[in-house]
């Protein structure tokens, strides 16, 4: 069995649903440990009742560390949620006693079974994914982190991770202290753990950042894409990819993009829900509503906007 965790909000509980149905149509037996953000998702899975799923509250987090608190008051509702990614599989180990455990953000998709990466937790301390991207951003994808806590130098690490992320945990980057987000601090990881396990997007986890030739080349072989900046409306979508400055290939399209589609579509009717965007709750700042401009013109420049109606 394996286990897996995670943290969303209502906007994410669709893409959460089908993660988790593109695990278990390779292997059913998985437990799944959500942190739920709002009270819509506590109802939802109450009410729905999936064995496969173990509520934790955000108040149980809050409580077991009180520094929490603190940086709730002094950072946006986005950047308090990335403040929140070391403390879970830290919870999950300290109060579960579960001591591997793979962290998932909640808008990945699995085109192949995770098992093929996770099995190879027993001789490494943490698996890493290299995110090909522009290193302000960190060097490591954060969307998909393999913990196993049976080593001592994990449980060094996550319980240094989850301070710096107390300290600062800014969604924009800051190259003067060199931090962004939850991930930039992933990069001094390679120096510091002796059994740090590194793998490449190609035969693991691709995203729109990478290059469109190294997704087009692996489509067969990745075991599963992180849908970062894609959005839908009733019967369009946008890949994100203008966010990078490219647009996808037809390739891409229908290889990658059409199945999530289908599968969130039919997830989305199935319970009556909508998916929506995390950031779009945070709080308004001046930095943000540029970004939002800029983001339109990018979208409007390399018109990513695709109509899907199945």
């Amino acid at each position: 069995m394996s286990n897996f965790c995670t943290y969303f909000d209502k906007n994410y509980l669709s893409r959460f649903l089908v993660l988790r149905n593109s695990i278990n149509q390779f292997k059913k037996k998985n437990n799944y440990y959500v942190l739920y953000l709002d009270e819509i998702v506590k109802n939802f899975f109450q009410k729905k009742n999936f064995n496969d799923v173990i509520l934790i509250s955000l108040d149980e987090i809050e409580e077991k560390y009180k520094q929490l608190n603190k940086a709730k008051g002094n950072r946006s509702l986005i950047e308090y949620y990335f403040t929140l990614s070391p403390f879970l599989p830290k919870y999950i180990y300290e109060i579960f006693k579960i001591n591997k455990i793979s962290y998932l953000d909640s808008d990945l998709y699995f085109f192949q079974n995770p098992e093929k990466l996770i099995r190879q937790e027993d001789d490494s301390s943490i698996i890493l994914i290299k995110k090909e991207s522009k290193s302000i951003y960190g060097n490591f994808n954060v969307g998909w982190i393999i913990f196993n806590f049976n080593y001592t130098e994990t449980r060094k690490i996550v319980d240094k991770w989850s301070n710096q992320c107390i300290k600062s945990c800014t969604d924009f980057p800051d190259p003067s202290s060199d931090v962004y987000a939850d991930q930039k601090y992933l990069d001094s990881w390679p120096k510091k753990l002796k059994k740090l396990k590194i793998l490449y997007p190609g035969y693991s986890c691709l995203s729109p950042w990478d290059k469109n030739d190294v997704i087009e080349n692996n489509i067969d072989s990745m075991i599963t894409y992180h849908f970062h900046g894609f959005s839908m409306t009733k019967n369009n979508f946008s890949t994100g990819f203008y966010q990078f400055n490219k647009k996808p290939s037809n390739k891409i399209i229908k290889s990658i993009y059409h199945p999530y589609l289908r599968d969130l579509k039919y997830i989305e009717k199935k319970y009556k829900l909508s998916s929506g965007s995390i950031r779009a709750s945070s709080i308004n700042s001046f930095q943000n509503t540029l970004r939002v401009l800029r983001s339109k013109f990018k979208k409007f420049i390399f018109n990513d906007e695709y109509y899907f109606s199945n």
